[in-house]
């Protein structure tokens, strides 16, 4: 007899014969009854002879069992060549074993460690649990093995029921996950299950029996996911767990099922093991999950089964892929798997991060069968990411490029290189990636380009190499873009110079069409990004920018860079503001003292001194540190361009920004900072005798309110500072020395003190200098008066005999007027300076000189002034305003002479001086400006574009201060200055229009709209106002017809929709007035016809957007253009001002309007039966361009308004203007907005019909395309700050 036979001999005594194994189970799990019976059935389970609670016996069957597994694992032991098949299976057992009893036996044994809880409460007294349990699991252990041996399924020993009671054991893990003796004790032994496990696939075969099989994997799934969830709870958990993997790689064998549906089966239920990316914890060992580890994850094994089966593996990967990409719920849901319940839960409960995890395996798997079987999801990806309405299948498509792009990887084939593409991989992933830049929907743009950002910051080498050498060689060309003049380098001076173009030289194939798609990026970033409305979208943008600006500087140059990013400065959100900030100093450290950069920092830092967010001012404090003062180094040490940078910024602030502005915010932000330290003062000083001395003085004059240092050398430096060119060096250095008096001794003040008098005295002073010294001298005399015993209220002598001498000098220099006028103009200037501050008459003679002077220059003709005249007559203009302020006498007299002056001369300069002195004089007489109005308000249309801008500002000034009302004649001529020649008049008057109607009359135009046509074409008096008879309107007269349509495009442009809808209650006016005789006979009338025809016309192109249905989203993920999903934190502002731009779009941060277009559709409605009246009372008159005005104006309402002129009366008279054509389908939506679309053929016509649409301030400049962001912008930038932010330093 064979040694298996020998143990089952000894084991079948404690076989109860005729017992079956479905007795037991009848008495563990049979159908619910009363108590009693449920009692017996457990007395009948413990009364068996196997579940005798004899300790005696007990171990003997332990060792039975132990012994017999130890012989079969032996057999199966590759070494081992005791094995016989002719006596060692079940033929010759089955005899001393009987498949029933023994199947019985192993039933009873397996289930005293798992008991139902009505057999653990019948369970003797005297139970030896420990003994139990190792019965169950070497019974378990045993009976796996016993199933390898020959003819186990022929003699029913291999049964599935009882594999399945077998398999519940596993449940003991569950129960035992401590680090108890006992829970140590059964996952040892589990050990030991999985290797007997391991036997079992290799030699039973279950390809006929897959319930089992899908157990024991669903078994080994449990331990898995209770790892992942729970973390490592016992010493033997990381073995178990990767036991668990050596056996689906012995059940991934054709013999146990077909291949493919196995890994079908293992991948669909390890789906939801992708969401976890740390390896389990240690419970109590004092190790964290960190990384996973190589092998601890079902993605390894996976990987490693593709040297097995490559083709299979293939498929199950980019199944999986598929399922993360598409949408993992909905593939799952479409495969047939058994217990699909459990995890389909798992994934509804997926958090948002654990999406990405997924993905990031996606990338994983992809990698690898690219780099082992050159096979990849990028064709996939690439359909993927096109979805039409399924944002989420689009994001996570990027997500995966993502990876995609982030991971290195290349085909490693030695052989078979021909099946290999030449052209990367990343090459058609990076091309739709640029193009998803332009995608329909906010939520893809936007992923896109942090993907985008992130490939250029982490990208892979390949990835690295492809996008440098497309950004590098690409050739960037916009159109308008600002060019900005460099000054001059100084001497030594080291700047970043513009870079000249690259030669093409790829390295990488498939560069063709990348390259069309790379040259469009930074159009895409100022248009889809920059902005756009949402403040995701223009942060987002920012980054990109900031890394292609990187690679390829020229994009600075050859693109809208400056323009673009410098509107940054006055975005509404401060995370753009601080964004555009950080990326400008980020470029600047990159590319130190380039100009353009230089020139946007200093727009955008400006603002942001004085920002709404007090955050955002320190930062730009901590900035100018960082970027200027930290790179100040002494002129032997400056040795690098960003040395010289610090300069070249301060010289930029000094001509592009208010002084006095700079000067305030330094100070109060400077407080409580430490930036300014006696070192770096001393340093700023050792420049004052170098080329870049203004700045070095205009710095210090920035940093007075912090410096402590002792400043009397600066005395000696300002004696030696003589020479012309010094001029502007003097003034700052007055200036700095007013501000820091404190830090002066006495004896210095003392020796600029006499110098200063003496150079006020004789005329020795440039003109510039003159208030600024008489301050200082102000300022010293008050020092020393604060620090005497007691206060004396008299004048101070120094100014009595300053004026004494003054007086003295120009009678003097007034007799010798040829040889001294220079002179003279110095002490006329100090004499005002002082005589203002003295309560004194001036002196008549003096006051006689000046007015005969000028009006000696009244006589005078244009073309007798000379420069020297013109120089001196302005200066005598101011003079006389000076001397005229406290003497109304004096002011009416020289306001007669500045009448004159207006009236006779048109000189820029003479006339520019006139204004302002009037203006000054204004607010001290206002009696004065309304004297003088008309005579100033003709100056708006003189030939002269310097004469028109100053005369604006002055009217702007009078009016903004409420001298003079905005109304009749001055309105007119205040709207005509929008469309002026002068691009600079026409940007004045729409600021001013726009400060106008956010501070005085939001409605202005509202009301304007219905007046102009009248008041424009002289008639005012049609609707019963009554004008000066003198005045005639500048836009009067069919030559000034475009440029009154050009006015009422502004208009429009800054009126909501509504308010245009409600203007077609102007056809009843309109058919009233046209009745009139009276009024059709008067010259101008059928202009002003014109004039409100095409007024309606325009707004049914304007208002064409009106009443259509909006369109719907996709799977509830789409986000419309103007990008809704703004941040929860940053509201929206309070009560929105409707927009004051010269813009059709809306602007950043526009709230959407709404819909409220049901009343004035019902006016139109009511109204257009004045059409046909009109007509009717003009027909009589009517010439053809009138006729032609009239058909065009009824076609636009047809087109606009089908459904009312359908039904129009009289019906004769509309026939001719209605559409044959029926409505048109639903437009199919557009992933790109650059795709074609020919449902729009209806409008596009309509725009081309629609030759009228040119706004006044887009004709002083290069017209963007129609749609464009840059037709479409509304930023203002109305503060006082930004005045001239914008304009490029004059140098």
């Amino acid at each position: 007899m064979s040694e298996l036979n020998s143990i089952f001999s000894d084991l079948k005594v404690n076989y109860v014969p005729q017992l079956q194994w479905v007795d037991v189970e009848e008495w563990l799990y049979g159908e619910e009854a009363d108590e009693h019976e449920m009692q017996q059935r457990a007395h009948k389970f413990w009364g068996l002879a196997m579940c005798e609670q004899d300790l005696c016996k007990q171990e003997a069957q332990l060792q039975l069992l132990r012994d017999l597994a130890g012989v079969i694992r032996s057999m199966r032991n590759d070494s081992q060549t005791s094995y016989s098949n002719t006596h060692d299976n079940w033929a010759n057992i089955i005899g001393v074993s009987p498949a029933n009893a023994y199947l019985a036996y192993i039933y009873s044994l397996v289930s005293m460690g798992i008991a139902p809880e009505h057999v653990q409460q019948a369970a003797p007294e005297d139970l030896n649990e420990h003994l139990n349990l190792q019965l169950a699991l070497n019974a378990v252990s045993t009976y796996l093995l016993t199933l390898t041996i020959p003819g186990a399924k022929s003699y029913g020993v291999f049964d599935e029921d009882v594999i399945e009671q077998v398999l519940k054991i596993f449940k003991l893990l569950e129960l035992n996950a401590g680090r108890s003796v006992r829970a140590n004790t059964i996952w040892v032994f589990f050990l030991t299950i999985c290797d007997d496990l391991k036997l079992v696939f290799r030699y039973v075969h279950f390809k006929e029996h897959l319930k089992p099989r899908d157990k024991i994997i669903r078994c080994l799934m449990e331990i898995l996911y209770m790892n992942f969830k729970h973390g490592y709870q016992n010493s033997c958990a990381p073995a178990l767990h990767t036991k668990c993997f050596e056996l689906f790689g012995e059940i991934a064998n054709e013999h146990n099922g077909d291949v493919y549906e196995t890994l079908h089966l293992i991948m669909r239920q390890t789906f939801p093991m992708h969401i976890f990316t740390d390896s389990p914890q240690s419970i109590g060992a004092g190790r964290r999950g960190g990384a996973i580890q190589s092998g601890e994850h079902i993605s390894d094994w996976f990987i490693q089964l593709i040297e097995k089966y490559p083709e299979i593996l293939t498929r199950i990967l980019h199944f999986y892929i598929e399922c993360v990409v598409s949408n993992p719920i909905k593939a799952v849901r479409s495969t047939r798997i058994q217990s699909i319940h459990t995890y389909l839960q798992t994934l509804l409960q997926w958090k948002g991060n654990d999406e990405k995890v997924a993905i990031g395996y996606a990338a994983k798997y992809d990698r690898v069968l690219f780099a082992k079987c050159n096979k990849s999801c990028a064709d996939y990806v690439l359909e993927a990411v096109k979805a039409d309405d399924a944002v989420g299948i689009q994001t996570r498509a990027l997500d995966l490029i993502e990876r995609i792009l982030l991971q290195q990887s290349e085909v490693q084939w030695s052989i078979f290189r021909h099946d290999v593409s030449k052209v990367p991989r990343e090459v058609p992933l990076l091309t739709e990636l640029i193009r998803c830049l332009n995608d329909r929907t906010f939520t893809v743009r936007k992923k896109a380009c942090q993907v985008l950002v992130l490939a250029l910051k982490q990208g892979s080498p390949m990835t690295t190499k492809i996008l440098d050498e497309s950004i590098r060689f690409v050739q960037f060309e916009d159109a308008d873009v600002e060019a900005l003049t460099e000054p001059s380098a100084e001497q030594h001076e080291l700047r970043f110079e513009k870079p000249g173009v690259v030669q093409y030289a790829f390295s990488f194939e498939g560069h063709e069409e990348l390259e069309v798609e790379v040259k469009n990026i930074p159009q895409l970033v100022y248009q889809r990004f920059l902005s756009a409305d949402n403040g995701l979208a223009r942060t987002a943008g920012i980054a990109l920018l900031e890394r292609l600006v990187l690679i390829n500087p020229l994009i600075i140059y050859n693109t809208n860079f400056v323009k673009e990013v410098s509107l940054l400065a006055v975005d509404r959100l401060s995370s753009v503001r601080k964004s555009a900030l950080d990326m400008v100093e980020t470029l600047l450290e990159a590319f130190s003292n380039c100009f353009a950069l230089i020139c946007v920092y200093c727009r955008i830092w400006a603002c942001l001194m004085s920002d709404e967010d007090v955050a955002l001012q320190k930062l730009a404090v901590q900035s100018f540190d960082r970027i200027v003062l930290k790179n100040i180094q002494p002129l032997e040490y400056s040795n690098k361009a960003k040395h010289f940078m610090p300069w070249r910024i301060i010289s930029t602030l000094l001509v592009t920004q208010p002084r006095a502005y700079l000067q305030e915010r330094f100070a109060v932000l400077l407080e409580r900072e430490t930036f300014v330290t006696p070192k770096l003062v001393n340093v700023i000083i050792s420049h004052l005798s170098t080329s870049m001395a203004t700045d070095a003085w205009g710095l210090l004059l920035l940093l007075s309110s912090r410096i402590t240092n002792n400043m009397d050398a600066l005395i000696g430096i300002f004696n030696g500072l003589s020479s012309y060119n010094m001029q502007s060096n003097q003034s700052l250095a007055l200036q700095l020395i007013i501000c820091c008096l404190g830090n002066f001794s006495k004896a210095a003040l003392n020796q600029l003190f006499q110098r200063l008098l003496t150079a006020l005295s004789t005329g020795d002073i440039w003109l510039s200098l003159i208030s600024t010294a008489v301050n200082l001298l102000n300022q010293i005399h008050h020092l020393s008066v604060s620090q005497a015993p007691s206060l004396d209220a008299e004048a101070p002598d120094w100014q009595l005999k300053l004026l004494e001498d003054l007086t003295d000098g120009i009678q003097e220099s007034a007799e010798n007027f040829q040889d001294e006028h220079v002179r003279l103009q110095c002490l006329l200037g100090a004499y005002t300076e002082i005589i203002v501050m003295l309560p004194m008459d001036p002196d008549n003679r003096i006051v006689d000189f000046v007015f005969k002077y000028l009006q000696e220059c009244t006589k005078l003709s244009e073309s007798q002034f000379d420069t020297e005249n013109e120089r001196m007559t302005n200066w005598m203009i101011v003079i006389a305003g000076r001397l005229s302020l406290r003497d109304s006498r004096l002011a009416n007299r020289a306001s007669k002479l500045y009448r004159i002056i207006l009236t006779k001369n048109d000189r820029p300069q003479i006339i520019n001086t006139t204004l302002v002195i009037l203006n000054d004089l204004g607010k001290k007489h206002p009696s004065i400006l309304e004297s003088n109005f008309q005579c100033i308000l003709s100056k708006l249309h003189s030939k002269f574009a310097m004469t028109r801008v100053r005369t604006f500002r002055c009217v702007k000034d009078i009016i903004l201060s409420g001298n003079i009302k905005l109304k009749g004649s001055i309105l007119i001529s205040m709207l005509a200055s929008l469309v002026d020649e002068s691009a600079e008049v026409a940007r004045e008057a729409d600021a001013f229009f726009i400060r106008y109607r956010r501070l005085y009359q939001k409605q202005l135009f509202e009301h304007c709209l219905k007046e102009c046509p009248f008041d424009l074409n002289g008639l005012a008096s049609a609707r019963g106002v009554i004008m000066d008879t003198n005045y005639r309107s500048p836009l009067m007269g069919d030559e000034m017809l475009k440029n009154r349509r050009l006015l009422y495009n502004h208009i429009m442009s800054s009126v909501e929709e509504n308010t245009l809808l409600f203007y077609f209650g102007q056809l009843k006016l309109l058919a009233e007035k046209t009745k009139d005789q009276t009024f059709v006979n008067t010259p101008g009338a059928m202009a002003v016809v014109q004039d409100m025809l095409f007024i309606m016309r325009r707004i049914c192109f304007l208002t064409k957007g009106k009443g259509k249905e909006k369109s719907t989203r996709g799977e509830g993920e789409q986000v419309d253009e103007a990008g809704g999903d703004e941040p929860a934190e940053i509201l929206p502002p309070p009560n929105p001002e409707p927009s004051t731009s010269t813009s059709k779009g809306f602007g950043r941060g526009r709230p959407k309007r709404t819909d409220l277009s049901e009343e004035p559709l019902k006016q139109l409605e009511r109204c257009l039966r004045y059409v046909e009246e009109t007509h009717r009372n003009l027909k009589s008159i009517m010439n053809t361009e009138l006729k032609h005005s009239f058909d065009n104006f009824c076609r636009a309402l047809a087109m606009r308004f089908p459904h009312y002129v359908d039904f129009a009366q009289p019906a004769h008279f509309w026939q001719k203007y209605r559409s044959g054509k029926g409505p048109k389908d639903g437009k199919k939506k557009r992933r790109r907005l650059t795709d074609s679309d020919d449902d729009e053929d209806e409008e596009e016509t309509a725009e081309e019909d629609d030759s009228d649409n040119e706004m006044p301030l887009e004709r002083h400049k290069s017209t963007p395309a129609a749609g464009t962001r840059l037709r479409q912008r509304t930023t203002s930038c109305d503060m006082l700050v930004t005045e001239l932010i914008f304009q490029p330093p004059d140098w």
